[in-house]
């Protein structure tokens, strides 16, 4: 079964989307939230290029007119991390402000791209291994991703302010899509998903 058939299957798990949603919420909080045990694989100090990562972000940035929101829960598809001044910044696509439909495309299209890499890391993984990283570069990326928009929600995390780092299982991706729980300071997660979908062409 592909990605896309595992996503249509697991909606057809509860008798809305809404219900699904509520349903998905409790399962991740309750696996990856504080105070969760968290997946297979633990976080040990590395970041591994296209795993996806949920983690607290207690930033001292304040809500300004520069900074209109800020995440303080994010879920994140890593791509890379950078030395900036004396900040190690990391990048990654915040899958918490992708509205769930364009979620569905940049995970799918990953699939499509690197879906045996990723069948593998599931069973590496599953046995407690560590996954094999997918190296993206800035030109690899409108590539893979062309047409959902994951510029608008391609952003930059200071490593110092991330705790609570939790990967998230390989077999528990398809049920991202359904994930609604988000913890946005500021701008109210719509008008951020709204924002997002009128710039894309």
């Amino acid at each position: 079964m592909d990605f896309r058939e595992k996503i249509i299957q697991y909606r057809k798990e509860a008798p809305s989307v809404s219900s699904l949603s509520t349903k998905t919420d409790l399962f991740f909080l309750e696996k990856y939230g504080n105070g969760g045990q968290g997946g297979k694989l633990k976080y040990n100090g590395a970041l591994y290029p296209g795993s996806i990562y949920f983690f607290d972000y207690n930033t001292d940035s304040k809500i300004s007119e520069k900074v209109e929101f800020i995440n303080r829960n994010p879920l994140v598809l890593y791509i890379s991390s950078e030395k900036v001044g004396q900040e190690l910044v990391v990048k990654c696509i915040d899958l918490t402000i992708t509205p769930p439909e364009q979620r569905v495309e940049i995970l799918q299209k990953l699939y499509e791209k690197f879906s045996l890499v990723l069948e593998n890391n599931e069973k590496k993984t599953s046995k407690g291994e560590f996954p094999d990283p997918i190296l993206l570069t800035s030109k690899d990326l409108p590539q893979i991703f062309k047409g959902t928009g994951y510029n608008f929600s391609f952003v930059g995390f200071k490593f110092k302010f991330m705790s609570q780092i939790k990967p998230i299982d390989y077999e528990d991706w398809y049920k991202l899509p359904y994930l609604k729980y988000t913890l946005i300071q500021g701008t109210p997660i719509n008008e951020i998903y709204s924002d997002y979908r009128s710039k894309l062409k």
